[in-house]
């Protein structure tokens, strides 16, 4: 028994990575309606950026210490699996993101849409009050509406992202709520 415990260990740890197709540099692993999506670190990658990579090519890359994918957000199950189809990326940008305020850094997001058969990266978006997180998605077949911790919302459709309130309606609507 002990001359096969090795190779009973290396075919239970061969086929748990297998089955992922993930490599060991991979943050995380995402199944997705059109192959697998990896997430790789700054600090994995080498070259100042983080990567979103779909079936081993590269769709994204940020200059960030990570990105987060929203992989829990839209999806299919297919044969008791589950698929993503949609999802919101996010990160904390190391590039400056106000033109008026040099150094300043943003929470940047972005849409992920699997669609259409190939993948789309949305437009990035942040909000102008400096940090914010998205806290609501409602997804949509034609259009989404995304809402971000300081309520401002925008609205994705067709690879697009456009915000469809302003700083200063949230700010009235905020007051009024007080």
């Amino acid at each position: 028994m002990k001359k096969y415990l090795p190779i009973m260990l290396f075919l239970f740890f061969y086929s748990g990575v297998s089955e992922a197709n993930c490599t060991h540099r991979t943050l995380r692993c995402i199944n997705t309606s059109l192959g697998l999506l990896e997430q790789k670190t700054l600090s994995e990658s080498n070259d100042g950026y983080s990567h979103l990579s779909l079936n081993g090519k590269e769709i994204y890359k940020a200059k960030a210490s990570y990105i987060v994918v929203g992989y829990d957000e839209d999806g299919i199950f297919k044969d008791k699996k589950y698929y993503l189809t949609k999802a919101t990326v996010s990160y904390t940008s190391d590039d400056p993101c106000y033109p008026d305020k040099p150094g300043a850094h943003c929470g940047m997001n972005a849409i992920l849409d699997l669609t259409s058969g190939r993948p789309i990266i949305s437009n990035g978006f942040f909000s102008e009050f400096g940090e914010s997180k998205i806290t609501w998605v409602s997804w949509g077949k034609a259009n989404s509406i995304i809402v971000i911790d300081d309520e401002l919302r925008f609205k994705y459709s067709n690879g697009h992202v456009e915000r469809v309130t302003n700083a200063k309606d949230s700010m009235t609507d905020n007051k009024a709520k007080e």
